[in-house]
């Protein structure tokens, strides 16, 4: 009686560990690179999404201060620098914190109300190199 099922030859039988473990290692010859760059784009995307932000609170601080100096009643003679402060883009955050620093360029009268220098830095919490630092002047009458 012959059976029904065959027999295969042991040999093709399957992959044997020599061939798997070849497979594997061309899997992570190839798949490594790509992971590697995966993780540096993540990395690259955070560190701009973070400076973006920087950026946004440099710019709000800075047009804050404006529209302060163009108030009715303001003295321009008592712009002053002010302390870092905390910065939150959302509410509560607690990860930005910026410095204002005002430098009068040039006197117009012994009240220096001249001519301002605002330098407006921006920082991660308790960190002491700035992620943006933004310049811009400010006049007793506008420019």
């Amino acid at each position: 009686m012959q059976s029904r099922y065959h027999s295969w030859d042991n040999r093709s039988a399957g992959l044997t560990l020599v061939e798997i473990l070849v497979a594997l290692t061309l899997m992570a010859v190839v798949l490594l690179p790509m992971v590697i760059g995966l993780s540096q784009s993540l990395v690259s995307t955070s560190n701009a999404s973070i400076a973006a932000v920087a950026t946004s609170i440099a710019r709000e601080k800075a047009e804050a201060l404006k529209a302060e100096t163009r108030s009715p009643g303001f003295d321009f003679a008592m712009l002053t620098s002010q302390p870092r402060e905390s910065a939150d883009y959302k509410p509560g955050d607690g990860y930005f914190q910026v410095d204002l620093v005002i430098e009068t360029v040039r006197p117009d009268d012994s009240n220096h109300a001249g001519l301002k220098k605002a330098v407006i830095s921006v920082y991660r919490a308790s960190a002491e190199d700035p992620l943006m630092t933004l310049t811009t002047y400010l006049a007793p009458y506008g420019i």
